[in-house]
């Protein structure tokens, strides 16, 4: 069993989602809305190998620089708030007009910032990412020493998650290392950017610790940053770290499927059978089974527990849930596994499904020898025949098992014509002359009485 591979696009795809979907806004009333929010829940983040080691990234006890707050002129606000009025009733055009025609007028840096921030949010709200992109950069450029250092730091998100969507990694990563540089608040958004980008462009390793913690700092459970964990992990071959993190997963994020599959195969690796054996069942119970590989999976650990009808079974219900491909190997896999747990029924009914595959009779000579075994003697001929019509590649073992079939029978004159074909066969020679004596010998005895 090989572990499932990860696929990056999940992770960057969700990274994508909320680099264009949620557009940063700060307001004068952030830090009123912070201290309404519910308290934050303690998040477990494992301390492994490759995460111990993960510093702060960004500088709590920096010292802010201090922007002077300036006003706007009587004449500029008049016209920014009268292209507000236009873009709230959805007049985009003539807003974008009003504020273009402001931002080509003035001479007020702090108005050009203030003018270009409101362009890309207009730009932003209609979904025209190029041109949002574009006032947003204006705005950064126009904003220093003028804007205070939360919008700068908004713009500087904004910015590097647009670039990002641009397919601009190398110029996204930049800002956000600006944006690292000039922060004392934790923002799990920016760490996950930061981190997908890092392993998208490969540097894998460097990915982990943003990773690390976006999922500590984040207000509840952030499956992508998992995730991105859990990938640095498997790229560094930290089993033990890696499976920490699913562990994890697998208590926040239950009904993904991946995880359980993976961690099983985890503790395989590291031959822990019992605990892998403990996942797939759970994995089972939960009724989450749903491939193929899910029940070869569960049916290779009960193998690998010596647990056979188990291993029969499980791979049996695959089989008729159609979910299992129907071919001979697995037909035959079950029943030998139902042959171990001496269920010769089941066995002979899986070994007649894998005949039902198979070009040759060898399944029916198995099903016959089991029915013979068993005393089945009648059933067991009838396969028997069965097998030699199709072709096997050992027809005196057939003739062989016949004999003694018939012979379990008491039909002697039978045994010993079929014994006798058997002993045109080297291989069954000496056995099939032993046991014909025996028949002849029966046969006498018989008349006789």
């Amino acid at each position: 069993m090989t572990l499932k591979k990860l696929s990056k696009s999940l992770f960057y795809v969700s990274a994508l989602v909320f680099a264009t979907s949620s557009l940063v806004v700060s307001s004068a009333d952030d830090k009123k809305k912070e201290k309404k929010k519910a308290p934050k829940i303690e998040i477990i983040v494992p301390i492994t190998k490759l995460t111990k080691n993960c510093k702060p990234l960004i500088n709590k006890k920096m010292k802010l620089p201090k922007v002077p707050i300036r006003g706007l002129s009587e004449r500029s606000s008049k016209r920014i708030n009268r292209a507000l009025e236009k873009m709230s009733e959805e007049k985009y055009d003539e807003a974008l007009a009003l504020f273009v025609k402001l931002l080509d007028s003035t001479k007020d840096q702090n108005v050009k910032a203030i003018t270009a921030r409101y362009i890309g949010y207009l730009y932003a709200q209609q979904s025209k990412t190029d041109g949002a992109m574009k006032y947003f950069s204006m705005a950064l450029d126009y904003g220093k020493g003028y804007l205070q250092h939360r919008e700068m730091q908004d713009l500087t998100q904004n910015v590097a998650s647009m670039l990002f969507s641009a397919d601009k990694k190398e110029d996204s990563l930049k800002l956000l290392e600006r944006w690292l540089k000039n922060s004392i608040v934790d923002n799990h958004n920016v760490y996950l950017l930061y981190s997908a980008i890092l392993e998208d462009t490969g540097k894998s390793k460097e990915s982990i610790c943003p990773a690390y913690w976006s999922a500590k700092v984040a207000p509840k459970p952030n499956k992508n940053a998992f995730q991105l964990m859990l990938q640095g992990h498997f790229n560094f071959k930290d089993m033990v770290g890696a499976q920490a993190i699913l562990i994890q997963l697998i208590k926040y994020f239950p009904e993904d499927k991946g995880n359980w599959r993976n961690l099983s195969s985890i503790y395989m690796q590291q031959d822990n059978t019992s605990e892998a054996l403990a996942i797939m069942e759970m994995f089972y119970v939960q009724g989450m089974m749903e491939k193929e590989g899910d029940y070869k999976q569960l049916s290779a650990i009960f193998a690998w527990s010596e647990i056979p009808y188990r291993t029969a079974q499980i791979l049996k219900e695959g089989l008729d849930k159609k979910v299992v491909e129907d071919t001979e190997k697995n037909w035959k896999n079950v029943a030998q596994n139902f042959h171990i747990a001496q269920e010769i029924d089941k066995a002979v009914y899986a070994y007649g499904r894998a005949a039902d595959q198979a070009s040759d009779g060898e399944n029916q000579l198995r099903q016959g020898e089991l029915l013979a075994d068993d005393e089945q003697f009648k059933k067991a001929i009838s396969k028997l025949d069965a097998a030699l019509k199709k072709g096997v590649k050992d027809e005196g073992k057939v003739h062989y098992r016949k004999g003694l079939a018939y012979l379990g029978l008491k039909q002697f004159s039978r045994a010993i014509t079929h014994l006798g074909k058997a002993n045109k066969y080297k291989k069954w020679r000496k056995r099939s002359v032993q046991w014909s004596g025996y028949a002849k010998m029966q046969k006498r005895n018989a008349s006789k009485l």
